[in-house]
């Protein structure tokens, strides 16, 4: 069966069907699961969105686009591949940061919302680091909690997690995966070559290297 999806509110739709309820937020032992509705061979790339969270220079010659989700443990493991890419590469690379969180997990979407909340306020990357230090704390106490912690403005803040346009920002993300048949997180592409999974650190330099001497 296939299904056609043209807004980003079908998005919590689309995921019901895609994976099966899971009961509580137990952490994925194996990986967390595949998140599409039909499987594909390889997920389609694309040039990622413009405005995504994003670190290193726009016209660096590697881009380096990460779909995750704050409450999957692989997904903790690939931001610190996603570190120490920044730290051998610098502003050679550019990352930018895709949202696919899961429906097992059950604090994922909101802790995605919440990152966005806080990149309307320029500090994404201190609430994406902070999330995945705290992946087992993800409610809505807590996020405002890091907020704070960071020095947000709380009212701008509970204002956005409460509104539609980070909520949106999110759903579409989610339909976005589905439509390139990203199946699980977290997914890479780097110049639009798929690396799936929290590879070895050696995956990733190898295809970054290849790139850089073009």
């Amino acid at each position: 069966m296939k299904l056609v999806v043209s807004t980003a509110m079908a998005a919590g739709a689309l995921l019901a069907l895609a994976v099966p309820a899971f009961a509580g937020d137990k952490a994925c032992d194996k990986g967390c699961p595949k998140a599409q509705v039909s499987a594909q061979n390889s997920p389609i790339a694309a040039t990622p969105r413009a405005d995504a969270p994003s670190l290193g220079a726009p016209d660096a010659r590697v881009t380096v686009e990460v779909w995750s989700d704050f409450q999957c443990p692989f997904c903790a493991k690939g931001a610190t591949i996603i570190d120490g890419l920044r730290a051998k590469y610098g502003e050679r690379i550019r990352i930018v940061f895709r949202h696919q969180p899961l429906p097992m997990h059950s604090h994922a979407r909101l802790a995605a919302i919440a990152t966005m909340a806080a990149h309307e306020q320029g500090r994404f990357w201190e609430m994406h680091d902070v999330l995945f230090k705290n992946q087992r704390e993800l409610d809505r106490e807590s996020l405002e909690g890091y907020a704070r912690e960071l020095g947000l403005d709380l009212v701008r803040f509970r204002k956005a997690l409460d509104g539609a346009t980070w909520a949106n920002y999110v759903d579409a993300e989610v339909v976005e995966a589905q439509r390139r048949g990203i199946a699980g997180t977290p997914s890479f592409f780097i110049n639009g070559q798929a690396v799936m999974g929290a590879r070895p650190m050696e995956d990733f330099t190898q295809l970054i290297d290849a790139e850089l001497e073009r």
